[in-house]
């Protein structure tokens, strides 16, 4: 089902329970207006017309029994009016929708009546018997007339009972108008709520895989793959994506495969070259001119450097293939520091830079694998040598510490955060810098530099500090050879010891690149851990 028509229908269903709901309100509101119109225009005539059969009634009484006493022609007229009067109403009255109680009552009244009228009838006719023939008739009239007050006010009761039912049902009906309807918006509220919950989880979690997804194939996890199951859209890109990552994947397999194979096939004639150039100028063979000694030695040190660059490019082959082995051992991290300074002494020399070391007096013991820390602390070192000018100087700080430091980014310090050893306070940490007198790194590239294949460029340079000369420092960084490996198979290194490596600048003018390892906890696990891709 397509969003479209998924949100259709969600709402759909929605609109038809509104209209369900205020269907029935009106016909609750049309039974209400039913009621009340049979209050207002039957029940209140019937009661009114009631009322007046019993006033007539009195009426009626009184002009009978005057006409009996004076013989009063008059009375007899006035009497028969209001004799008319009241079959009228009581005509009326029976015409009404009434109750059946109302209408027995009524039914009753004319019975009554209609005796009535008849002994009135028959008293009119004999206004010339004897004087106790004129009393036995008024007496029967006043009889019946009495049996008429006493029904009109029976059609009274029933009336008056008709009016408080239908007042009841009004009440009733209101009460269940008005709870329905909060039933009716609790459960359109209720099955809103649900509807949008499906419709938005339907969308949310397929664009949450989505962003998950792409987040894996921006770290390089090429294998990734979303449920592309459903006829939506969203399945649609879903399988898009997958295309794209397959796709990706073989691509970086490619090219890893033609990484590894080259520097492996360029590995051995390199070293063959490279011991064909030390037997020249130890001038196995024969004697060497000055100039032919000078183009040997350059030679064998763009050699070295080609070696170097295969050795990275295999390193990050290990690495990718997560084939990279670490033998964790105890080892006195100040003599792996010292070991590396005096490697690269003669480098510096040559470039007539200062490279001092900065030792703790006791040793400062890690677990860690010694020849991969000799390669991380050896990169930066050659780094620092390599962007910084002529006549600079670069300072090796090796140094215990209880906590991580302040300047440390807040990523590494929530990765490190449980890192505490049960070593003194005073050497939970183990905190290495390299500072150099270069031409520092701007902000932005911070984190970059670490990433593999990726160069610092002239504009990202940073030339804040006290640089006294940053075109040159700038044209001698450009001028560096080099793949731009280093640093991300030494962030790869330092995540396997657990630790974190970061660069920061050099408040003299320079970067300084800062490597911190837990003293104790960092291999107790296992003495041999395997890498993980970069």
């Amino acid at each position: 089902m397509k969003i479209a028509t998924r949100i259709a229908a969600g709402y759909g269903v929605v609109i038809a329970l509104i209209l369900t709901v205020l269907t029935y309100q009106m016909v609750l509101i049309y039974r209400m207006h039913s009621i009340n119109q049979g209050l207002s225009g039957i029940n209140i005539r019937a009661s009114i017309l009631a009322l007046e059969l019993l006033r007539q009634t009195d009426q009626v009484e009184e002009f009978a029994q005057k006409f009996a006493v004076t013989a009063d022609t008059g009375y007899a007229a006035q009497g028969e009016e209001m004799r008319n009067a009241f079959a009228h109403n009581l005509d009326e009255l029976m015409s009404l929708p009434l109750s059946s109680d109302e209408k027995k009552a009524t039914e009753k009244l004319v019975e009554t009546w209609r005796e009535f009228s008849k002994a009135a009838m028959e008293s009119a006719s004999d206004m010339g018997a004897a004087a106790t023939a004129g009393e036995s008739s008024i007496s029967r009239q006043i009889q019946l007339l009495n049996a008429i007050r006493n029904q009109t006010q029976a059609v009274i009761q029933a009336t008056r009972k008709e009016i408080e039912y239908q007042v009841a049902q009004s009440a009733g009906a209101s009460q269940r108008a008005q709870r329905i309807a909060w039933m009716a918006a609790i459960a359109t509220l209720l099955v809103s709520l649900g509807v949008s919950y499906v419709v938005v989880r339907s969308i949310s979690e397929p664009l949450g895989e989505l962003t998950e997804g792409t987040r894996a194939v921006t770290e390089g996890k090429y294998f990734y793959q979303l449920d592309s199951s459903g006829e939506d859209e969203l399945a649609t890109l879903a399988a898009s994506f997958n295309e794209m990552t397959r796709r990706l994947g073989e691509l970086e397999q490619l090219k890893k495969d033609f990484i590894s194979h080259v520097s492996h096939e360029l590995k051995s004639p390199l070293a063959a070259i490279r011991e064909t150039l030390r037997l020249l100028i130890e001038e196995i063979p024969g004697p060497l001119s000055d100039q032919q000694k000078r183009l040997i030695t350059l030679s064998l040190l763009s050699s070295s450097r080609l070696s170097s660059m295969i050795g990275n490019l295999l390193d990050l082959s290990r690495i990718e293939a997560g084939a990279m082995e670490y033998e964790f051992r105890k080892q006195d991290l100040r003599e792996l520091v010292k070991t590396s300074v005096e490697e690269h002494e003669v480098l510096a020399n040559e470039r007539n830079m200062r490279l001092t070391p900065v030792l703790p007096e006791n040793p400062l013991q890690v677990f860690c694998d010694g020849d991969r820390m000799l390669q991380v602390v050896g990169n930066l070192i050659s780094n620092a040598i390599k962007y910084s000018s002529p006549g600079g100087s670069i300072e090796v700080v090796l140094r215990g510490l209880s906590d991580m430091p302040e300047t440390m980014p807040e990523r590494w310090k929530k990765s490190l955060g449980k890192l505490r050893s049960a070593a003194p306070p005073s050497e939970s940490f183990a905190l290495i810098t390299v500072a150099d007198s270069g031409p520092g790194i701007s902000d932005r590239e911070k984190e970059r530099v670490f990433e593999k294949f990726h160069r610092v460029r002239a504009s990202n340079i940073s030339n804040g500090g006290s640089l006294s000369a940053p075109d040159s420092r700038v044209q001698t960084r450009t001028k560096q050879t080099g793949v731009g490996l280093g640093l991300a198979i030494s962030r790869n290194i330092i995540a396997a010891h657990r630790g974190a490596i970061w660069v920061e600048d050099h408040p003299s003018g320079g970067s300084i690149f800062c490597i911190l390892l837990a003293t104790e906890n960092v291999a107790e696990e296992a003495p041999l851990r395997m890498s993980s891709p970069i």
